[in-house]
């Protein structure tokens, strides 16, 4: 009697397509990239949610001697009312630390040299540039010479910022991408960011300061003001009231018809320019094309004119 025929065994896992476990392969890494990704994601959500300044409830803030109320605008501009400048300083310092401490932080290593340390060595030269004129060292000082009162509210206000960044949930999201935390606020950093507005406001060769003492020797006091004023009516200073305007100069002032008709006739009485020869006064530091106004020479000619023709 015949047995019957028997085909052996094949498993499943090999009877399976190559495509089929590929597609699996693909699909596990995928999920694996879309988990990291999300993950990622909500983390950064979380982190940019926590940096979030406190715009309304309360707050306690350590130094106060009494309640300090803050009110916002429709445009988010805040307005404090506070008893005293101190407890002002201290809430307004609060307010910058949470929503201002990486453009603070800007201001305070730029005028004192000191960008490299947080953004890397790419800003190096201008770390460089600004060190020369050590202004950390010279904040310091100041506020070692201040007043009792004037250096309570430089400290008061640097403990309101210090304050408002330890409040925050998660440290300011530049911070962040530049894998580094807020240094502490000092009184001297105050002084260095008025440093730093001087630098921004100021050219480096003095040029505005040279054209406003130009102005100053050429013309009267009464058209400087008026046209260098230090202030106008709609400034609000923190100290006293708006400066006035200047009044506008009249005739008795500068009078430019005057001016004017003085120098036509000048003008005309004027002997017609020769040939132009190029010239230069025995003294080296001065070169001109005309007779020398300075050395009171005569000009030392550097050779015969030549005039070029053209045949047409």
């Amino acid at each position: 009697m015949s047995e019957p025929l028997r085909t052996p065994s094949v498993s499943r896992r090999a009877t399976r397509p190559r495509w089929r476990r590929a597609l699996s392969i693909v699909g596990i890494v995928l999920g694996v990239l879309v988990a990291l990704v999300g993950g990622g994601g909500l983390y950064l959500w979380i982190q940019l949610t926590a940096s979030l300044p406190q715009l309304d409830g309360k707050a306690a803030i350590a130094g106060l001697s009494a309640p300090v109320d803050v009110a916002r605008d429709d445009l988010g501009v805040p307005l404090l009312r506070a008893s005293n400048r101190l407890d002002a300083a201290r809430a307004l310092g609060f307010l910058h630390g949470q929503e201002r401490m990486f453009q603070m932080d800007l201001l305070r290593r730029d005028a004192a040299g000191e960008l490299a340390a947080l953004i890397g060595p790419k800003v190096i030269a201008n770390d460089k540039k600004r060190r020369i004129h050590r202004f950390r060292h010279r904040a310091h000082e100041i506020v070692g010479h201040l007043g009792a009162d004037e250096k309570a509210l430089l400290e008061a206000y640097a403990a309101g910022v210090n304050a408002g960044v330890a409040a925050l949930g998660a440290k300011p999201p530049e911070y962040l991408a530049l894998r580094s935390r807020p240094e502490p606020w000092l009184p001297e950093d105050s002084l260095l960011a008025v440093y730093a507005m001087f630098l921004d406001l100021q050219d480096e060769e003095g040029k505005r300061d040279s054209d406003l003492g130009l102005l100053r020797d050429l013309i009267p006091s009464e058209m400087v003001a008026f046209l260098n004023p230090i202030g106008t009516e709609w400034d609000a200073p923190l100290l006293g009231d708006a400066p006035a305007p200047s009044p506008i100069p009249g005739p008795e002032v500068l009078n430019l018809r005057a001016a004017s008709s003085s120098a036509a006739p000048a003008a005309a009485t004027t002997e017609p320019e020769t040939a132009p020869t190029a010239a230069l006064c025995s003294q080296t530091t001065c070169t001109s094309v005309c007779a020398c106004p300075i050395s009171g020479t005569a000009p030392r000619s550097l050779g015969p004119t030549r005039t070029a023709s053209r045949d047409r």
